[in-house]
């Protein structure tokens, strides 16, 4: 089996698993206990705390609440951060159904709330943004996109919305940037950074939102008071011990895998595109990790099972809206209705080789040239 499906999940680091192994079956103390084994968890924790908030370039005055995953994380970002007399709710249409779909809410339930146009390339439309953060009091926008890989100047975002209203809350989902791509969250200036365990070779079910040294946020989940009474529920310290020795590995080697993956992607699409006609809908600057492309005349789930068929693992899309036909993204960069029907995402990890990439590139090329060879 050729994994190439690492934007919807990872495998494992042995390191991370170990740890989850040991933490379940020598140190499963519940956090919140008052004896010292349990208090002595709670130490590990907050350590593990500290050393990611450090890792995303955060200062000791920061924090991080460790969730269940990013889609909590995401939705304690904004819900967390609503007020009565609220201004505007600024989101860019790239982003994740952790995301967005919490914006439609907000917007059915009558919140002032606009989404920021996409250009071409599949990044925030600078322009737009200008026009729709005035009057803004929180924005959100994808720092690296699941679907191609666009990444997204935060930087230069979140100076733009600062200026025009310096009390207002940016938050980033960074879910596919963290661990991939360089990210210090002190120097990108954002309030709110979503991260995710099983993206970097984490184990599922733990996620972090890092809160910025004086962001308030208002619990969305009621209970024992546990993460700074911010989010409720007896921890994952199994989980979360095991998240941080992904987090720790994966930055040790950033560079290296980014330079590893980018090779990736370009021996696929060298060896893909070799007498053969593909629309590419990531563009040079995108992240190396991630690769939107179709075939015309073949359906995107076509390809996809057809690859399935020889052992290769893609995806039409993100996986938590790969169901739908329709793909929101690719239209609002104004990619059409046949490229759209036709377009699947590779996605790679360091644990791909490069005869694997070929591999993969030359089993979907000649299983399209095949069926669109019958259907003539």
């Amino acid at each position: 089996m050729i994994f190439l499906d690492n934007a919807s999940t990872t495998k494992i680091y042995d390191e991370a698993l170990k740890e989850y192994v040991f933490q379940s079956e020598q140190n499963y103390f519940n956090a919140s206990a008052l004896y010292k084994p349990g208090s002595d968890v709670l130490k590990q924790v907050n350590n593990a705390r500290k050393t990611i908030v450090k890792l995303l370039g955060g200062s000791g005055f920061d924090n991080l609440i460790f969730t269940s995953g990013a889609t909590e994380s995401n939705n304690l970002a904004i819900m967390g951060s609503l007020r009565k007399n609220m201004g505007k709710l600024v989101f860019s249409y790239a982003e994740h159904p952790a995301v967005f779909n919490v914006a439609k809410n907000l917007e059915n339930l009558g919140y002032n709330v606009e989404f920021v146009k996409l250009t071409k390339d599949g990044v925030v439309d600078e322009q737009d943004f200008c026009e729709k953060v005035k009057g803004a009091s929180f924005v959100s926008v994808m720092h690296v996109c699941n679907e191609t890989g666009a990444v997204n100047n935060i930087k230069k975002l979140v100076k733009i919305a600062k200026q025009e209203n310096k009390n207002i809350i940016f938050h980033s989902d960074g879910v596919q940037a963290f661990g991939k791509v360089p990210v210090n969250v002190s120097d990108l200036g954002v309030d709110l950074y979503t991260i995710s365990s099983h993206k970097i070779h984490g184990p599922k079910g733990v996620g972090a939102l890092y809160v910025k040294n004086g962001i308030n946020l208002k619990p969305i989940v009621f209970g024992g008071g546990q993460e700074f009474n911010i989010r409720s529920g007896t921890e994952n310290t199994c989980g979360i011990l095991a998240f941080r020795v992904a987090c720790e590995k994966i930055c040790k080697n950033l560079t290296c895998n980014y330079e590893k993956v980018k090779n990736l992607k370009e021996k696929f699409l060298n060896e893909l595109k070799n007498n053969f006609d593909v629309v590419v809908n990531s563009t040079n600057n995108c992240s190396p990790y991630i690769i939107s492309f179709a075939v015309l005349k073949v359906k995107a789930e076509t390809i996809l099972h057809m690859a399935e068929q020889e052992g290769i693992l893609i995806s039409n899309g993100s996986a938590c809206s790969s169901k739908h036909t329709d793909n929101r993204i690719l239209k609002a960069m104004g990619i059409s209705d046949e490229v759209i029907l036709s377009s699947v995402r590779v996605s790679f990890s360091e644990f791909n080789t490069e005869e694997e990439v070929i591999k993969a590139a030359q089993v979907i090329k000649e299983s399209c040239l095949r069926y669109i060879k019958i259907l003539k």
